[in-house]
């Protein structure tokens, strides 16, 4: 009898520790590459750190305890992704660690759709300490008398797409499903299966407002294991880019999940608390979770706005607004005649439609060309081939990005920004073309509007 219930308590132990062999999160939702390697690098063109912790079932002894440390960031004009995720997961006497460096790549379908594919790789460190566990007979042979600690290689795999604001997501961590030998002390060998998993997710961004850049998203999350039940998320997210978020998490049969995080400048705080729901919650307790974020290198995202707006503050916004269009205007102008010396200097010299593939140059017809690999977009990736019907070059982003904004107000939707990251000029154009003779007729129709228009070929 005594060997029965020894085993029946290392069986549901198994049990526990599969169903925790991913660390659980409610605020995964702002850093999606830790759950699917294919988005590294894909959310910000910026590199970002991020620390969480949770604490899972508080009040209950041996409740699960995770901390994350990330860092993920985009690399220009390669359509790459670099991270490394490093975590620890702590389950009463059982413990993981983990080291993971992550890849991802951007196929580039057309301007609309991308594919991306993601592969994370490293190490992962399993424990477990029967010194910490508490039984009625140590001296029991089913019983290990040593802490036994294995490390081994693991892999997760993910692909992602995207559709203009659609993004859908597939990962499969584990996917090598190693298996872990430990031994007891009868020298009988006992398995620890690193079960492959199967994760889903789809979310679609709709704007709020959209000058504030304030956002609202559904973010449905499906895991998946072979032996436990199908588990889901529905999150829903209400984000201010300048500000921080708020959002609330349905974990399905278990909790839902309150969210708020607030923004300054590069830094970000966010906390989550998962209130406990069904049968289920007068033995799990609460959970809470902390998270710490930084962006390098990007600018700050708050703005000071006035409280109350009084008709002198109303004329001085005018003044500022017409100052900002005219450096913009000052800006596009300095930056065209710079380039439009260069190309005078090359056609003196000879040079003309024969210069070098890697710099822009001038055709017959006076339509510029240049590699599409010279040129990224607002993402920093890189561009396809194609005539651009460009009405504006600035050296300064925000000055290309108020331009930018501004003819979409107007209705110009498909208005963007790229630039060329040899020269650090950017341009604002409102189509493209897939042929030259499309690229006139789009080019005459704005030639009213902006004398200046011109055709950018990329090759």
């Amino acid at each position: 009898m005594r060997k029965l219930n020894i085993t029946a308590a290392v069986v549901l132990m198994a049990a526990s520790a599969f169903a925790q062999q991913l660390p659980f999160s409610s605020q995964y939702y702002t850093n999606m590459f830790v759950t699917n390697p294919a988005f590294t690098g894909t959310t910000d063109e910026h590199t970002r750190a991020f620390i969480t912790h949770r604490s899972q079932w508080i009040g209950v002894a041996g409740g699960p305890q995770t901390s994350y440390l990330t860092l993920d960031g985009p690399i220009e004009a390669k359509n790459i992704g670099l991270g490394l995720k490093l975590y620890s997961d702590v389950t009463d006497i059982t413990s993981r660690m983990g080291a993971f460096a992550n890849y991802s790549y951007k196929l580039k379908i057309n301007d609309d759709n991308n594919l991306f594919i993601g592969l994370a790789a490293g190490i992962l460190n399993n424990r477990i300490d029967f010194s910490k566990a508490v039984v009625r007979d140590v001296d029991d042979p089913f019983l290990f008398t040593e802490s036994q600690s294995k490390t081994v290689f693991s892999a997760d795999f993910g692909l992602g797409y995207t559709w203009k604001r659609l993004q859908v997501g597939f990962a499969v961590p584990q996917v090598l499903g190693n298996r872990i030998k430990y031994k007891n002390n009868l020298g009988e060998n006992s398995y620890y299966n690193l079960s492959r998993h199967y994760q889903g997710s789809i979310k679609y961004v709709f704007d709020v407002v959209k000058e504030k850049e304030i956002t609202a998203y559904p973010l449905i999350f499906v895991r998946a294991a072979k032996g436990a039940p199908v588990q889901y998320d529905v999150n829903a997210v209400l984000d201010w880019k300048k500000m921080g978020w708020v959002g609330v998490t349905y974990h399905s049969n278990y909790a839902v999940a309150a969210s708020i995080g607030l923004r300054y400048k590069n830094l970000a705080v966010g906390y989550a608390y998962d209130f406990g729901i069904g049968k289920v919650k007068k033995y799990t307790g609460s959970s809470s979770e902390f998270l710490l974020s930084y962006t390098f290198g990007g600018n700050s995202h708050r703005a000071e706005e006035p409280a109350v707006v009084t008709r002198t503050e109303t004329k001085d916004t005018m003044t500022e607004m017409m100052l900002a269009k005219l450096k913009a205007q000052s800006d596009s102008n300095q930056a065209q005649t710079e380039r439009l010396k260069a190309e005078l200097q090359k056609l003196k010299n000879g040079g003309g439609a024969s210069s070098s593939s890697n710099s822009e140059s001038l055709t017959e017809n006076l339509m510029r060309t240049a590699s599409s690999n010279d040129f990224v977009d607002e993402n920093g990736m890189s561009m396809g081939t194609g005539y651009y019907v460009v009405i504006g070059s600035f050296s300064s982003k925000d000055n290309a990005n108020k331009f930018k904004e501004a003819n979409v107000i107007k209705g110009y939707s498909q208005t963007n920004v790229i630039q060329n990251h040899k020269t650090k000029v950017y341009y604002v154009y409102v189509m493209k073309a897939e042929s030259q003779k499309d690229g006139e007729a789009e080019q005459a129709k704005y030639k009213n509007e902006y004398p200046d228009v011109w055709l950018q070929k990329l090759e």
